[in-house]
């Protein structure tokens, strides 16, 4: 009876912890966020949606505590809140104007040398060679300028027009840059023609068009070349022997810090799909991060992920089987101590 009764103490404690505690715990230090969503339209105004709704209860408990430095703040904060909304609300509205089924891949071929795109973007599979390598191009712009050989296959045409439109809204970087801090893409304003917007739809065409040969030619798009497409232009993999492409001095400046190594990031972040979301919305889980939205679609998005998880959790598997042994083992070890003990006791008395 006596080890009943420790059982039965180490139950409720273990029942307190669970639903008392630690639900507690997981709501204050890891705040609840919503799931990756790959449109990225719903996703920009869901989260200022979110902002708004949280500028306006901090405003209503700041007028309860009559502190006139608080009220102000408050509503200094709500404002920014309802402009941030009116921001993404007109921006996907000017995107949604694009046809983009009416974009030609011969006038985007053209226009990707007319307007200037090759000055600093490279598209080695078509044969357009990087203008400067990645180390002169990070002195230059803080941070290497991307091939974009794969563009068209690892974001969606609406994110490529986005981000050809207006690079700081698409990446979500609108408290880094603006008139004193100028982001080193600029906007799109055209190229001469009197139709922006088919100009636009034009170079998306061209970029899916570079990367569907891509893919003929290759396949598929390997775990190397998505992570250095889509990564490594800030982070390191070390367990991968990848490196960060150009100047780390310079990059930490442009991003006010250090990127960190991402060998070990899957095992210390992927609970409840943090990497996931990181990569689809970095400012939902680190409000003013300089990290910008990577953009990748969903595909390409999981296939990062699964690359990050085998280079840096490749024992996973490995791990949670030895688990399920552990526990079999121990369940089996203690039926055969109990009936030790009860063989023992029955003998002494």
């Amino acid at each position: 009876m006596k080890e009943f009764g420790v059982f039965i103490v180490v139950v409720l404690l273990s029942l307190v912890l669970y639903w008392g505690i630690e639900p507690y715990a997981h709501h204050e230090l890891h705040p609840q966020t919503s799931m990756a969503n790959y449109d990225f339209e719903a996703e920009d105004l869901a989260h200022a949606q979110d902002m708004l709704n949280s500028a306006t209860k901090a405003l209503e408990l700041a007028k309860s505590s009559n502190d006139e430095k608080k009220i102000a703040a408050a509503s200094a904060e709500l404002e920014n809140a309802k402009n941030l909304l009116q921001s993404y609300t007109d921006f996907w509205s000017d995107i949604n104007s694009i046809d983009l089924s009416k974009g030609d891949a011969m006038r985007g071929s053209e226009l990707f040398m007319n307007a200037g795109c090759i000055g600093c973007h490279s598209l080695t599979h078509a044969g357009f060679e990087p203008a400067m390598d990645d180390r002169a191009s990070s002195e230059s712009f803080g941070v290497a300028v991307p091939d974009l050989s794969t563009a068209g296959a690892i974001y969606d045409d609406k994110f490529l027009a986005a981000i050809i439109k207006d690079p700081v809204k698409a990446v979500k970087l609108n408290h880094k840059f603006g008139e004193e801090q100028m982001h080193p893409m600029p906007q799109f304003f055209g190229a001469g023609t009197s139709d922006v917007n088919l100009e636009i739809a034009d170079l998306v065409a061209y970029l899916k068009s570079v990367s569907n040969d891509y893919i003929k030619a290759y396949d598929s798009i390997s775990d190397e070349v998505l992570f250095k497409d889509a990564c490594q232009r800030c982070h390191d993999i070390k367990y991968d022997e990848k490196y960060i492409l150009g100047n780390k001095v310079k990059l930490t400046e442009y991003m006010g810090s250090m990127p960190p190594d991402l060998s070990m990031m899957i095992r210390a972040k992927n609970s409840d799909n943090y990497l996931n979301k990181l990569i689809n919305n970095p400012q939902k889980m680190l409000p003013g991060t300089s990290m910008p939205r990577v953009g990748l679609n969903e595909q390409y998005e999981q296939q990062l992920v699964g690359y990050l998880e085998k280079v840096g959790d490749s024992k996973k598997s490995e791990r949670e089987n030895i688990g399920i042994y552990a526990m079999v083992y121990f369940l089996i070890l203690g039926i055969f101590a109990t009936l030790w003990k009860r063989k023992v006791w029955k003998e002494l008395h």
